[in-house]
């Protein structure tokens, strides 16, 4: 798709602004969006296929609009949660506005945000690393950016990555493992790479350390900013924008395992590894995430370029949609364990 389908993605923190802007039913503009509008237009519009003739994927790859319109997304973020509070502070709003308001911060940060930190942390260039790891600590996921670079895809579909779901296992479940497994296991990839270099756990070089420092800086501005009320409902966003993204690692790589070759290693990343989705609105919205095939075969390809793997095993909608079935676990499993390749139930 052309650059401009992507600034679709801005319609999520735009809205979520109207809404602070406009109060009352407002709040819940961007909640109707994301989980109403955006599973309905993908069911209506269907799936898209893309050329892929080399002259395209070439042009492509050296546009660099696409990778503006993911560096614009870091100050939109910080503006928007220094909005919110702003607005928490100076409005007499009752507590189903203020509900509305944050759970649409909420889908903007952890839908849209982590969504473009997840594009940069795999970028070679350190500058753009930080852009993704600056907008993963506007939530307090920073570790995200060791853990799921070094860890998920090297151990992606295997019982020892916290981030690929069993099957039978409800999200309740997974996300209550998840979160410290993926904790604990940054804080071992760190260790290892500083074993590496002869370096000290406890030193300035620790990324997690460093990692803890920035956000902890974070967190003191935000209440020196906006103070004790609001301390509260920031904390709120970020952990429900990170639980938002454990939901879609879920839905990514749910009872999809690799096997152990003769040799006892693991077989190959392939295309049956991860759930795909081609609806073209959920596409353009989070930056083609679910072409997720590709993109862990991949993990260097940007964006722009991953391609639809037909072979792959298919979610009956895009992502928002899917979220939403997530959280009713009984109608999930009767959807999605069918749809597991047959290799795998």
């Amino acid at each position: 798709m052309k650059p401009w389908h992507y600034l679709a993605s801005f319609l999520v923190p735009g809205l979520a602004a109207l809404g602070l802007a406009l109060g009352g039913p407002w709040a819940w503009i961007t909640v109707a969006g994301v989980f109403i509008a955006i599973p309905v237009f993908d069911a209506w519009m269907g799936l898209r296929e893309d050329g892929t003739d080399e002259t395209s994927v070439l042009s492509a790859r050296g546009n660099r609009l696409y990778s503006w319109i993911l560096y614009a997304h870091l100050p939109v973020q910080i503006l928007l949660i220094f909005y919110l509070g702003y607005t928490w502070n100076h409005s007499d709003a009752q507590w189903f506005v203020r509900l509305g308001w944050t759970l649409s911060v909420m889908l903007s940060t952890g839908g849209i945000g982590i969504t473009v930190a997840h594009e940069l942390i795999h970028r070679r260039s350190w500058a753009e690393r930080w852009i993704g790891k600056w907008i993963l600590m506007s939530v307090l996921y920073m570790h995200f950016a060791i853990e799921h670079v070094r860890g998920h895809h090297a151990l992606v579909a295997t019982d020892h990555d916290p981030a690929s779901a069993p099957q039978g296992m409800t999200v309740y479940r997974f996300m209550l493992s998840t979160v410290p497994g993926q904790w604990r296991s940054a804080w071992r990839l760190e260790a290892k790479r500083l074993a590496k270099h002869g370096i000290a756990l406890w030193s300035f070089h620790n990324e997690m350390l460093a990692f803890l420092v920035i956000q902890g800086a974070w967190i003191g501005l935000i209440f020196c900013l906006f103070g004790t009320a609001f301390l509260p409902v920031y904390l709120a966003v970020a952990v429900l924008s990170f639980l938002l993204l454990e939901i879609v690692n879920y839905i990514e790589h749910y009872g999809l395992r690799r096997e152990k070759n003769a040799n006892g290693r693991w077989e190959s990343v392939s295309e049956s590894h991860s759930w795909n989705s081609n609806h073209r609105i959920s596409r353009m919205m989070l930056f083609e995430l679910s072409r997720h095939s590709d993109h862990h075969m991949s993990a260097e390809k940007p964006y722009q370029v991953l391609l639809n793997e037909p072979a792959s095993p298919q979610m009956p909608n895009g992502y928002p949609g899917m979220v939403l079935l997530a959280l009713v676990p009984p109608l999930w499993f009767s959807i999605m364990d069918r749809r597991l390749p047959a290799e795998q139930t």
